[in-house]
């Protein structure tokens, strides 16, 4: 019985630090890391280790933070502070832990990382947080919070952040999280509208959310051969393999956005367009390794 509730607390810790969304927003970092050029040694473990509890302190302070709001919604009713399984109090401690511990072994790799991740932290847990329930434009702060570890990757491994291949990884990246928002506002945007939260539902219906949500995603996808533009590493396997994937998302993202309504289109998209982003991520760090970029 012991052992069950040991589990049990675990697992609501693992769900105060959004562990799922903490490992992507890691994965990110290395793959910024990666494309500096530098291959593996034991730095990446450190800034991988350090991006992931920043994330997981951001998670868990905004969880203690919007506590009231979670229970007023369906989505987020279960979430360990509104279903009582954390406590206030502890989900705080947890909280400034997992703050304390990523930002020493940031600042380990250096200041600039440092200072990136601290900055990171307090756009998602004080501007973005408190503008969501006031305007629908809170997603702009919310995205950059998508768009900075990458560039804390890359400052780890020595180089500089204001490298324009890492800036134009880091924009495709800002692009790529407002779909994130409007799916999820398709889907449960009355529960957000009766917790206070500001939506753009306010001012478009979910058609045309959905429109929106294509063609930008269409304009994001398109942004990413900017890279091999911009950047100084030279393209040659990884470009046409893009253009394929490019194509392939394209077609079977639209279909499934488009398509005669069902109980999972939405969460399908959802999981769609994280998977391309991942996939994405990967093939740059795969390319890194093997050297063929």
């Amino acid at each position: 019985m012991r052992e069950n509730s040991m589990i049990e607390t675990i697992r609501s810790y693992a769900d105060l630090a959004k562990y799922k969304l903490s490992a992507a927003v890691t994965f990110s970092a290395v793959t910024g890391y990666f494309l500096s050029g530098y291959q593996l040694d034991k730095t990446i473990f450190i800034v991988a280790a350090g991006v992931f509890l920043l994330s997981s302190g951001s998670a868990s302070m905004n969880q203690y933070t919007e506590r009231e709001a979670d229970s007023l919604m369906k989505r987020t009713s279960k979430r360990p502070l509104p279903a009582m399984k954390i406590t206030g109090k502890n989900a705080l401690l947890a909280s400034l832990f997992f703050f304390i511990a990523g930002s020493i072994l940031l600042l380990i790799n250096g200041l600039i990382p440092f200072l990136l991740g601290v900055i990171n932290a307090f756009i998602y847990n004080v501007i973005y947080t408190r503008l969501k329930r006031i305007t629908p434009l809170s997603i702009i702060p919310g995205a950059l919070v998508g768009a900075i570890p990458p560039l804390i990757g890359f400052a780890a491994s020595g180089a500089s952040f204001l490298n324009p291949g890492i800036i134009g990884f880091s924009l495709f990246m800002f692009l790529w999280q407002l779909p994130h928002f409007w799916l999820i506002i398709i889907k449960y945007g009355d529960e957000y509208k009766a917790a206070g939260f500001a939506t753009i539902a306010k001012y478009l219906n979910d058609r045309q959310i959905k429109s929106l949500v294509f063609f930008w995603v269409l304009f994001s996808t398109c942004l990413i051969f900017l890279f091999f533009i911009i950047s100084e590493i030279p393209g040659k396997v990884l470009p046409f393999l893009f253009l394929i994937l490019n194509v392939a998302f394209i077609l079977l993202f639209h279909r499934l956005l488009f398509a005669r309504k069902y109980e999972g289109q939405i969460k399908g998209a959802f999981i769609l367009i994280n998977s391309f982003s991942l996939i994405i991520m990967f093939l740059f760090i795969v390319a890194s390794l093997l050297n063929f970029i």
